[in-house]
């Protein structure tokens, strides 16, 4: 149920960009998806509190402990609650200080960092329905959150609203999904009352944080090279490899489901064999599918590009196969890192960190062209899978 909720807001998250890319300038449209890698990296370390909202809850309530898990997640909620009003207020005071000194495009960064604000509370909240074994309210979450990003941001765009104005709207979506997320969860957090939230849960944790790093460096390894093509690329050049990139970055959608459904499970197993039967498991489902999507993306990419993009975009067609391999590479390692998570074992977020620093070193020296971009996205993404199996191999060990 949930591969399919998320399998369709792949889906409409697609439309979205498809959509836009037509409607948009291929300029703007390079801007448009340089924000939404934006938004993306930003919204990867929260993740860590998703990751131990759902190892804290699924572990409280397999033993009974339901006052403990709904207190540990209103005091996680508040304490975000308390960060997420924090950057919001910081955003209004900066944005019309930058606006005032010629900072270029202040409404779309404005919204940007108001978006990446709001997004906080998600992770918190799907981490419960997550650790609840909620699945049918979390995919109904997912759905939400594309669906009204993709109206939103339509609308809007069809209107002739500018890319400030489609980030603005994606801001409004994003803080809908917060608020319809917890609904769910009102029977959890009855057991406990309101007093809870005086408790002092705290975000800045050794676990959160080795999660963060990991998972925001491994989102940055997939994503940082559409960052590099739009600083080193002519403006036109760097629309078709974001378009390229827009699409080979679905792939990195297909572990969602997978590691959403083991994370919890394999948290609370106690065994390592059936630790590594469940990664194995969780490899298989993404492998085969990833391998099945890259193929046909590969040998499709004209005409996907065509029908999808528009046929302005027809440079993008000739990446769009080797960046899906790269993709599907960074797939079956978020596998390896949510397994290590939910384990916690987060020490290979150093590992991550690591491969992040040479990438960034080698894009410093190859950023000519999409094919040197390419080539390094490939051989990265290669490390990194080899590098977490050798992880997992010593650590079961």
């Amino acid at each position: 149920m949930l591969a399919a909720a998320v399998g369709l807001a792949n889906a409409l998250n697609a439309v979205f960009q498809f959509g836009l890319a037509r409607i948009l300038a291929r300029g703007e449209y390079s801007l448009l998806a340089a924000l939404f890698a934006v938004v993306l990296i930003g919204a990867v370390p929260p993740l860590a509190f998703q990751a131990t909202t759902a190892r804290t809850v699924a572990s409280s309530l397999a033993e009974g402990r339901e006052t403990d898990a709904g207190a540990y997640l209103l005091g996680i909620l508040r304490a975000v609650l308390v960060w997420t009003a924090a950057l919001l207020a910081l955003t209004l005071v900066l944005v019309p200080i930058g606006a005032a000194l010629g900072l270029a495009h202040p409404l779309a960064i404005g919204a940007t960092a108001a978006t990446v604000a709001i997004a906080l509370v998600i992770p918190v909240v799907w981490g419960g329905l997550q650790g609840a074994n909620r699945f049918r309210d979390l995919a109904g979450a997912t759905l939400l959150f594309a669906g009204s990003r993709l109206a939103v941001g339509l609308v809007i765009g069809a209107a002739g609203g500018g890319v400030g104005v489609v980030m603005l709207g994606v801001a409004g979506a994003t803080a809908l999904t917060a608020a319809v997320s917890v609904l769910p969860l009102r029977g959890l957090l009855g057991y406990t009352g309101w007093r809870s939230l005086v408790g002092r849960e705290k975000l800045a944790t050794l676990p959160n944080a080795a999660a963060a790093v990991g998972l925001t460096a491994l989102t940055a390894l997939a994503t940082s090279d559409l960052l590099v093509a739009k600083l080193a690329f002519p403006s036109a050049q760097a629309g078709d490899y974001a378009a390229a990139s827009v699409g080979a970055r679905v792939l990195l959608l297909i572990p969602i489901a997978v590691t959403t459904v083991l994370f919890p499970r394999v948290a609370i197993l106690r065994d390592r064999e059936r630790e590594r039967a469940h990664l194995l498991a969780g490899l298989a489902a993404v492998g085969i599918t990833a391998a099945v999507a890259t193929a046909l993306l590969w040998t499709l990419a004209k005409p996907l590009i065509d029908i999808t993009f528009g046929s302005k975009y027809d440079h993008a067609s000739s990446w769009l196969g080797p960046l899906s391999l790269a993709m599907a590479l960074y797939a079956l390692a978020t596998v390896y890192l949510y397994h290590f998570l939910s384990l916690g074992r987060s020490r290979f977020a150093l590992v991550v960190a690591g491969l992040l620093v040479a990438q960034l070193a080698i894009f410093g020296a190859l950023h000519g062209s999409p094919r040197e971009l390419i080539g390094v996205q490939i051989g990265v993404s290669a490390a990194t899978l080899a590098a977490a199996e050798a992880w997992h191999l010593i650590k079961h060990r």
